[in-house]
């Protein structure tokens, strides 16, 4: 947060510098170049990417414990089969 200037301040600095101050900002806005654009559109393709790898990660391991699971169900299922004659 910007500290508060006293008028003696504000009164030293010259007019130019005080309208520049005042300017906004986004009037200082330039579009992005075609290398910025193509920076950027391999930057979010990279993203995806990575994104992607993740979500296909968390997938594999939400199927490898559901087998994990489904075998220790069918296995403790057919002990008690066995147990239980007939």
């Amino acid at each position: 947060m910007k500290a508060k200037k006293s008028k003696a301040e504000r009164g030293k600095e010259s007019s130019t510098a005080y309208f520049q101050n005042l300017r906004p900002k986004f009037l200082d806005w330039n579009p992005p170049t075609e290398e910025e654009k193509a920076l950027e559109v391999t930057a979010r393709k990279q993203a995806r990417e990575v994104e992607l790898q993740r979500v296909t990660e968390l997938a594999r391991g939400r199927e490898a414990e559901k087998a994990a699971m489904t075998k220790r169900y069918r296995g403790a299922a057919a002990r008690k089969k066995q147990r239980k004659p007939g």
